[in-house]
């Protein structure tokens, strides 16, 4: 079935590791690490290889390389069926099933981290990487089947990816709980017009929300405190003087801490459906991966209403 394919030298398993490696790493003397003698067996491997298919699979950008139409397929092709042989190996030894999946801190921390007790019940014998990614380097990464699930946005799910909606993330201001008597009977843009506020920083799409909220309102906002992340934003708040608008999610770690929750109507523009995502391909290739799906779905919609 592959004669003519195995009967011409060039191609080999060592090769083709070779070549995903300086492809992932963006060049032959960054895969080496300074080794010249690694340096010239990679860049060798990579020769044989293009020789083998009779095309060009990288080319030099800068100091650096870049992977031709030809080498990202073959660098496709390549890590996939790598996994579906590790998966093999794995599965003949009884070793765990290693499942990567990337999603946002505030989502591995509040969504799955406090179900991760169910998701393990019942894959007894996997072991999970959680990666704290942006929602466009997660759709990279599915596409390039670099992990193999993650979690995002509905509007973020597009062909070839698939997905399964989970619930929606809404938002609540959160005040500590000395602030409460202070704060009664006022609304929301009243509260937020006089309160110190943490917030998330950047220009994402929250931001960009709240600032548009903000001049709808014609108010000021009274930010004393930038973070990277929402859990960071939270922790912020335990200094008793700042609010904060974060997923209601959080409320389950926060209320123990003396924070309180105060839903409001007019954060509804926040909300956003929350997707698990994949790559058919992947579960194709990583038969394996095909019930995690169904698992990990089952328990990040089991407490739906919350979030």
């Amino acid at each position: 079935m592959f004669v003519d394919l195995l009967s011409q030298s060039g191609l080999s398993l060592e090769r083709l590791h070779s070549f995903c490696l300086v492809a992932e790493v963006g060049g032959v003397t960054r895969a080496a690490k300074g080794d010249p003698a690694k340096q010239s067996l990679y860049s060798r491997q990579i020769k044989e290889l293009e020789e083998f298919f009779g095309a060009e699979l990288m080319r030099r950008k800068g100091r650096g390389i870049v992977l031709t139409s030809a080498g990202q397929r073959l660098h496709s092709i390549a890590r996939e069926q790598f996994a579906a042989l590790a998966d093999f190996k794995t599965e003949c030894q009884g070793q765990p099933l290693e499942i990567v999946l990337g999603a946002g801190e505030s989502i591995i921390q509040w969504l799955i981290l406090p179900r991760l007790e169910m998701i393990e019940r019942k894959l007894p014998n996997a072991r999970h990487k959680f990666l704290n990614l942006t929602n466009a380097e997660i759709v990279r990464r599915l596409n390039e089947g670099l992990i193999d699930f993650g979690i995002v946005r509905k509007g973020e799910v597009a062909l070839p990816l698939k997905g399964a909606i989970l619930g929606l993330l809404s938002f609540s201001l959160f005040i500590p709980a000395q602030m409460q008597a202070s704060l009664k009977g006022k609304q929301l843009p009243e509260l937020l017009r006089t309160m110190p506020l943490a917030v998330l920083e950047g220009d994402g799409s929250f931001r960009q929300q709240l600032t548009a909220m903000a001049r709808k309102s014609k108010m000021d906002l009274q930010v004393k405190v930038e973070c990277s992340s929402f859990p960071l934003v939270a922790r912020s708040l335990a200094t008793g003087m700042l609010g904060a608008i974060l997923p209601s999610i959080a409320a389950q770690e926060l209320r123990p801490l003396g924070l309180i929750e105060i839903p409001a109507k007019a954060l509804q523009g926040f909300n956003r459906e929350l997707c698990l995502v994949w790559n058919p391909r992947q579960l194709r290739i990583r038969t394996a991966l095909e019930n995690a799906r169904g698992i990990f779905v089952e328990a990040l919609r089991s407490q739906r209403a919350t979030l």
